[in-house]
């Protein structure tokens, strides 16, 4: 496996000779140094992509990566650098390095079994993609925001598009990326990546609800049924309260804090010392929680409650 490592050091070399503008005697500066990992990580993605790719063709099987791995991919990439995966390879203009990278290691593979052995393709397709997942993905997650590369122009008609195009995709993207598409749905501003924004999405609190159950059918994430909440209650109060109460049941603290606050609207006070100090336990400022304390023993209710509900 050791071509992942000389693609990485390639295209480290590569990225900072042609792209990053600096003195050869001079040490890389951090940004730079941070351009060569981007550079070695993406490099390490796509040789895995063309060499299953490849090994497919060569021995007719279908060795196939999580369905929301590379949108993952791109979607980080272009949070954190301004780049999509595909803008990015094409960057780094190393293709045909690439290809023959891949090359080599399936014809490393194939040799050194005799041919297409499907236990030991197993072994070489579980490797592959563990890299994938515990180092390369775990380094786009830590959200390194890379300053400096070239600017891609990008129009409001272009991000509107690409909001289009996504929305009609959510079940194929990783779930911070529904998460923000249900958000501007609910909002109306979206982000597409680090420099590109719209302030025009077309507000859409019933599609917002569909990804927002997708989200917690599919990934169980607790501050999924917490947001649902916050779009339901504008016109169905009863499915927000129990949206917003599931939220706290799986120990989203955010959640906890506003059910305790909902409680104690309607006056039930051992319901919401409860859940207020449950959302202290977990880790909500304890002065915040205090204040709300403060605030039901001078006026009776916390200030943010309203007819009974909490905003």
């Amino acid at each position: 496996m050791t071509h992942l490592l000389l693609l990485g050091v390639f295209l480290s070399i590569l990225t900072l000779s042609v792209h990053v503008k600096s003195v050869h005697a001079n040490a890389p500066s951090k940004m730079e140094q941070l351009a060569m990992k981007y550079a070695q990580v993406i490099g390490q993605i796509e040789l895995v992509n063309m060499a299953l790719k490849q090994m497919n063709g060569r021995c007719e099987t279908d060795l196939t990566q999580d369905p929301k791995f590379l949108p993952e991919v791109d979607y980080l990439l272009r949070k954190n650098i301004d780049y999509g995966l595909a803008e990015f390879i094409y960057w780094m203009e190393g293709a045909a390095e690439t290809r023959l990278l891949a090359t080599q290691m399936v014809d490393e593979v194939i040799t050194e079994h005799g041919g297409c052995d499907s236990n030991a393709l197993a072994h070489w397709f579980r490797y592959l993609t563990e890299s994938n997942e515990q180092e390369n993905l775990a380094f786009l997650r830590q959200n390194k925001l890379l300053f400096g590369l070239p600017r891609i122009p990008r129009s409001e008609q272009y991000v509107q598009h690409a909001f289009n195009r996504k929305i009609n995709d959510y079940k194929n993207l990783p779930y911070q990326e529904i998460h923000d598409l249900a958000s501007s749905l609910d909002d109306g501003s979206y982000r597409y990546s680090l420099l590109s924004f719209s302030q025009s999405i077309r507000r859409d609190t019933a599609i917002a609800q569909t990804l927002w159950q997708f989200a917690i059918d599919e990934f169980k994430k607790p501050e999924a049924y917490y947001a649902l909440g916050k779009s339901l209650q504008e016109h169905a109060k009863d499915q927000a309260l129990a949206a917003f109460t599931q939220s706290a049941k799986k120990g989203y603290r955010l959640a906890e804090t506003w059910l305790g606050t909902y409680y104690a609207c309607q006056n039930d006070m051992p319901r919401a010392s409860f859940w207020l100090e449950k959302a202290k336990e977990d880790g909500v400022d304890s002065e915040y929680i205090d204040d709300i304390y403060a605030e039901i023993d001078e006026l009776g209710t916390p200030t943010s409650c309203v007819d009974g509900w909490v905003y």
